[in-house]
């Protein structure tokens, strides 16, 4: 049957367990992919795309620690390491069930946690279309108003509602600002179910406000940039443009300088925002196509 099934967790060496799903009726033998969501997200949130990334691939995604299904423990950590060692952890569970090195896609957060595996852990993939990583320059880490703006973003998350009635209550609020304005009614409602927990009352957000804030304090970080190199398999940064009506986004600076260190390719989508995996999903199942297997 067709749509994400959880294939249960993977342990990290801190306690956090990390859940692992698996696009069902894959075709036997196809080229495996393995998706990693944005800061605050969880795999369910991209089934658009996942759905047609599933008719070439093998797909399989994870929730990153403190995200959907995964859990975290209260001493677990959330740095780079930590994301990095998930990150490794899953891509050679996925390796060794299936006998086959998967290519990678990502959206935002997690492209962060990929390549400071490949740097620092020796992760490797066939090919990797990473979509707006929040890669940060040593200029924009000195630059006041990019500060100021990074702190409002951690301040706001931290005051987050984390309570909602329901799914279409929760899609509703976030239509009405401008990061999720150009999301499908659609797509933002199956986003809002994956993001949400039942609880006896209500919904809660799987990912909690502190945990999000941690993460984005996390990335506001030079390190990752500054060590990227050429990493030898194909590789593809990709960037939304800023054009109106999208909101402008400050992940996309970074893509085009880092695709040149990493001797990789670069691609924008124009009228988009940050959001765009969730915006335009045939268009970026497309770039995943033509960077893992050389066909639109």
């Amino acid at each position: 049957m067709a749509g994400l099934v959880q294939q249960g967790w993977l342990t990290a060496v801190d306690g956090a367990r990390v859940a692992l799903h698996r696009w069902g009726g894959a075709t036997p033998g196809a080229p495996v992919l393995l998706w990693g969501h944005a800061n605050g997200f969880a795999a369910g949130c991209y089934l658009p795309l996942l759905g047609l990334l599933a008719r070439d691939f093998d797909v399989w995604a994870w929730d990153a620690r403190g995200h959907g299904f995964s859990e975290l423990p209260p001493d677990a950590e959330l740095g780079l390491e930590a994301i990095a060692g998930d990150a490794a952890l899953v891509l050679r569970h996925v390796a060794t069930t299936t006998r086959q090195v998967p290519h990678v896609a990502s959206h935002s957060f997690a492209g962060v946690a990929l390549l400071w595996a490949g740097l620092t852990l020796g992760l490797a993939w066939r090919s990797a279309t990473l979509f707006e990583p929040p890669l940060v320059t040593p200029a924009q880490l000195e630059e006041p108003d990019g500060a100021t703006r990074h702190a409002e973003r951690v301040a706001g998350t931290l005051r987050r509602r984390a309570t909602w009635p329901g799914p279409e209550q929760f899609a509703a609020r976030l239509a009405q600002t401008p990061g999720f304005a150009l999301v499908p009614p659609d797509a933002l409602l199956l986003a809002t179910t994956a993001l949400l927990r039942p609880e006896a009352e209500g919904f809660t957000l799987r990912c909690a406000p502190a945990t999000e804030a941690a993460i984005y304090r996390t990335v506001w970080d030079a390190a990752p940039f500054l060590a990227l190199r050429p990493f030898g398999p194909p590789m593809r940064f990709v960037a939304s443009d800023a054009t109106p009506p999208a909101p402008a986004s400050p992940a996309r600076l970074p893509q085009p300088l880092a695709a040149r260190a990493c001797g990789a390719m670069f691609s924008e989508l124009a009228g988009c925002s940050h959001l765009l995996a969730l915006e335009r999903p045939l268009e970026c199942a497309a770039l995943v196509r033509q960077t893992a297997l050389g066909v639109a």
